[in-house]
């Protein structure tokens, strides 16, 4: 079990089991996790309630693996190396284990029980929370009163 989250002072990320300390490698602050229940119900980083499920998978690795196969199916004038590097991305996709995401702080929580119950991406949790933390930076100015 283990949760990889910003560093509550620079944001850097560190990873750590839920109920321990750990120390920023970049800043030496010290952060902590929650517990972890029996059933994952909201984030150990920031308590945030909405998470998301979704597969243990590097995306850049995953583009990759097809650009290489549209190199060499362009190089080769075939488009069995395109298809063979699909193939290779469809199952490393099957086989590796899911993550839970929290959509506020980007937590990755691994292993832990109860992820399967957690519901998959929704864009439109993922434009609210990104709404909420520009509105918050001052990004976006603060709703007015029409009169």
């Amino acid at each position: 079990m283990s949760v990889v989250f910003g560093c509550s002072s620079c944001g850097a990320p560190v990873e750590s089991e839920p109920g321990s300390e750990v120390e920023c490698r970049r800043c030496h602050a010290t952060s902590s996790l929650r517990p972890a229940a029996e059933q994952l119900e909201s984030c150990l980083a920031c308590e945030c309630a909405e998470l998301y499920r979704h597969r243990d998978f590097n995306q850049k690795l995953g583009i990759f693996l097809i650009f290489v196969g549209i190199v060499l199916s362009l190089a080769l004038s075939s488009f069995w190396p395109l298809l063979l590097a699909a193939v290779v991305d469809f199952i490393l996709w099957r086989i590796l284990p899911d993550v839970a995401i929290c959509y506020a702080c980007k937590a990755h929580h691994r292993d832990l029980p109860g992820l399967k119950r957690i519901k998959p991406f929704d864009l439109e949790r993922h434009e609210h929370h990104r709404f909420v933390k520009a509105r918050e930076e001052g990004k976006i100015p603060p709703r007015t009163e029409e009169g």
